[in-house]
């Protein structure tokens, strides 16, 4: 049986299709970086509180995303070509299961490093998998795909299941359907407060860039901190349709799903200095040898 969900999550699609027909975001490939880490689902808005906060390195700007969801902002990226230069490190695994044999080499963390307690890939544990692929493929590019902000929640404790165990599971089983239960359904189903799932979020992102800045600090050369795409918080879908959207949809091309954080940390901007730089190159050398 379809769910009033269901049949306004196709209503949305479909709309969508007729409202923003046209893909004007950037390519990420054509941009200059060495390594990119992708915060999933992040928005401009959110980004920018945190970062003003942080007093964080680097220049903020923003970009228009390709994407308003992770399988379109891969397969617009990444769907042409191969880049035998570049190691993606992923906590997603929409990148296995759409773009394999596309890079030097994909580690899925979402495989090896799932936490079964919280049905996600810990930034923590992103963060340990970068410094292990820092000291294995010195020579490549990277790209570091962090799951968070995007639910479920770390800090915030639901009776439902959120997450993207089944999305994992089938990926795991070679199959492309699955169906996890969202954030956003559950508020909608008054299990959950709006001003809690805001609050769940922000706490995710603040969580996630506590291990982004300690990898601005070791990464080589230039790193761009961006997002896949946003996360809709209730906007409408367009100025003269009464329909709100929460969460993201492939193809919404709304502002907050598509204006994504882009923070250029050049190496000459760092604020940690060689003598530093080198104690912790040293350090992630001793991790390597214990594993």
């Amino acid at each position: 049986m379809r769910t009033k969900q269901f049949w306004e999550d196709v209503l949305i699609y479909y709309l969508a299709k007729v409202i923003y027909p046209r893909n004007k975001g950037v390519f990420i490939v054509e941009e200059e970086w060495d390594n990119l880490i992708i915060l999933d689902a992040c928005r401009y808005d959110s980004f920018k509180e945190e970062f003003e906060k942080r007093n964080m390195e680097g220049k903020l700007t923003y970009r228009i995303s390709r994407g308003s969801g992770t399988p379109e902002f891969l397969t617009e990226n990444f769907g042409n070509g191969k880049f035998d230069d570049i190691v993606y490190i992923t906590a997603n695994p929409y990148v296995d299961l759409l773009l394999k044999g596309k890079f030097y080499k994909i580690i899925s963390v979402w495989r090896d490093g799932w936490s079964e307690e919280y049905n996600t890939v810990l930034p923590s544990t992103m963060y340990e998998y970068t410094l292990d692929a820092l000291v294995k493929y010195p020579d490549k590019r990277f790209i570091i795909h962090f799951m968070q902000p995007h639910y479920p929640f770390i800090t915030l404790k639901v009776r439902e299941d959120t997450g993207i165990k089944y999305q994992r599971k089938a990926t795991l089983e070679g199959k492309s359907v699955w169906q996890d239960v969202t954030i956003w359904s559950l508020m909608k189903a008054g299990i959950i407060s709006f001003e809690d799932v805001i609050k769940g979020y922000k706490e995710n992102l603040s969580l996630a860039l506590n291990y982004v800045e300690k990898l601005i600090d070791i990464l080589p050369g230039t790193t761009v901190v961006t997002a896949d795409h946003g996360e809709a918080f209730g906007e409408k879908l367009h100025s003269l349709v009464p329909i709100r959207v929460y969460g993201h949809y492939n193809g919404v091309r709304i502002e907050p799903l598509i204006k994504v954080p882009w923070l250029v940390i050049d190496e000459k901007d760092k604020r940690l200095k060689k003598p530093e730089k080198l104690k912790i190159k040293q350090a992630i050398k001793r991790l390597h040898k214990t594993k």
